[in-house]
This record gives C-alpha cells, structure tokens and sequence, in this order.
C-alpha cells in the first residue's frame, strides 16, 4: 500500500463522515439553513421551508454517496499499486456524481414551493399577492380540490398528505384523480 493511497483513503472517508452526518441530519429534519452544509442554493437558502425540504429530499443520495467512498477506500486499503487509486478514483467520480443529482432533485423540489407558501402563511393560494391571472388559476384549482373533497368528505388533504397548509405547491396531491383531471 502507498501512502499517497492511504492518504487519500483517509480523506474520501472524511469526506464521506461529512455527507453522512449531513445526510442523518438532512433526514431527520434537524440540519438548519447555513452556508457550508446541505443543498446550498439561492432557492433552497430563500427560506426553512425549502431548505428542509432539498435536504430531505436529498438525504438518501448523500447517504449512498458516502456509503460509496466509504467502500471504495476500504477496497483500496486492500489492494495495492493502480488499482487502489482506480478505486479511489472510481469511488469518488460515482460519490460526486450521486451528491450532485440528488442535490439537483432537491433544489427541484424545493423550488415547488411557492414564494408565499415559503412565508409559513396559508393563504397563499388565496392571497392578493398573486396577478390576477394567477390568482384566478390558483383560486379555481383550490375550487375544484375542495368540490372533490366535499364529495368524497374528506375534507383535510394536509392531514393525508403530512404537510402543513404552507405547502400550497402539493395542495391537491391526495385528492381523487377525478379532481385532478
């Protein structure tokens, strides 16, 4: 074994201690907005909300992430010459690749959460804030997911859904497809 090896193999496994930690954290809810950990993008930074929502969302992916490096430089403790680098090098091009995609699905979903919505009120749906075009849009979609509700009486979609009335971008999503269409 090298020790240029077996210091890149220490530090891929540093790295990986933070994606897991960011990860754990980023599942659980707990990981606060801040400039050095997490989906740090102007959308996921405009507000909590969606912050925890990109880094929920991109947990599982920063957990799989460092699962990888993790695998990669203990295969590369146990080999010696270019294939531990290949290893390394492999382990850390497919880390990178996962940290990235997931944390681009995480900044999709956290741009699904409207400006207002991100504010914690819940009439964003409602609220004069939007233009008039928009308004009208967002107030006959509301409409048509409160009919569908009255019809099948159930009448609290964020109680199935587990969010809050903040989150007017998933408004609708447990109603009956007969409402959606």
């Amino acid at each position: 074994m090298s020790v240029v090896s077996l210091i890149v193999a220490i530090l891929l496994i540093a790295v990986a201690a933070v994606w897991a930690v960011v990860g754990v954290l980023g599942a659980r809810g707990v990981l606060r907005r801040n400039r050095w950990l997490g989906v740090r993008t102007p959308d996921t930074l405009a507000s909590e909300e969606r912050f925890q929502v990109a880094n929920r969302v991109a947990a599982p992916g920063m957990l799989g992430a460092a699962g990888i490096l993790v695998l990669s430089a203990l295969a590369a403790l146990a080999v010696d010459g270019l294939w531990a680098l290949a290893f390394l090098a492999g382990g850390l091009v497919a880390g990178l690749m996962i940290v990235g995609l997931i944390s681009a699905y995480g900044v999709q979903a956290a741009s699904a959460i409207t400006a207002d919505s991100a504010g914690g009120g819940c009439s964003c749906c409602s609220s004069d804030t939007h233009g008039d075009a928009e308004h009208e849009q967002a107030a006959s979609a509301e409409t048509a997911t409160t009919t569908a509700s009255a019809a099948t009486g159930d009448t609290d979609h964020a109680s199935d859904c587990g969010t809050s009335c903040g989150a007017c971008s998933l408004r609708g999503a447990c109603a009956p497809e007969t409402a959606q269409a």
